[in-house]
């Protein structure tokens, strides 16, 4: 079955990150060793140009970039999550402790799973101006419900794979990873959550 996350292009988007960050240091120290080399006629020169060309190119598409993927990513994510959850649909979740008095479960396993989705830039940059005025951030509300959606998929593949058909008491846990750029709690930038979801399956007939 096809997974609802790290799919190819969200590897290849990681790999492409990491090349451009390696790559950025040899750009700084390419125009510093240009500019030493030809330090008078380094504007008119066709190398000097290219240089810095290249550098706007890299300062502005690679936040074009981020963004691209940031939104692909998750247009892809809640595709292959509205995908799985019909391919799901003959599994019953409920989240209540009791069973009805006329089914008979057997077979009961507890299964845990978690999710934990990355931040993107782009929602960090709109919660930074919803923290100014207040009210509801839809872009960490949506970066909540795929992580949701996530995890209880996931425990629904795990229970199938069990053989039930029932997910009874079912529960969540959500955390926030944070990343801490200074000795200030109050500066913690939100780079992603953290949701559990644990239940228990198991296989039922009614009387």
């Amino acid at each position: 079955m096809q997974p609802t996350t790290n799919t190819p292009f969200e590897r290849f988007a990681f790999v492409a990150m990491i090349v451009l960050m390696i790559s950025f240091p040899f750009l700084v120290i390419g125009l510093i060793l240009l500019m030493s080399i030809f330090p008078a006629n380094v504007e008119h020169s066709v190398i000097g140009w290219i240089h810095v060309i290249g550098w706007v190119i890299f300062t502005i598409g690679t936040p074009v970039f981020c963004v691209i993927c940031a939104i692909k990513i998750e247009r892809d994510h809640m595709r292959a999550l509205a995908k799985a959850e019909v391919e799901l649909s003959d599994m019953m979740v409920s989240d209540m402790r009791t069973l009805p008095q006329n089914w008979e479960a057997t077979g009961a396993v507890f299964i845990v799973e978690s999710v934990v989705i990355a931040n993107d830039y782009l929602k960090s940059f709109l919660w930074a101006f919803r923290k100014l005025v207040g009210g509801e951030s839809k872009s960490l509300s949506r970066l909540l419900s795929r992580a949701r959606r996530e995890a209880t998929v996931r425990v629904l593949r795990k229970a199938k794979a069990c053989g039930a058909n029932v997910i009874w008491n079912i529960r969540y846990e959500t955390s926030a990873v944070h990343s801490i750029f200074t000795g200030d709690s109050s500066r913690n930038m939100i780079t992603g959550v953290e949701l559990l979801a644990y239940a228990t399956a198991f296989s039922v007939t009614a009387e």
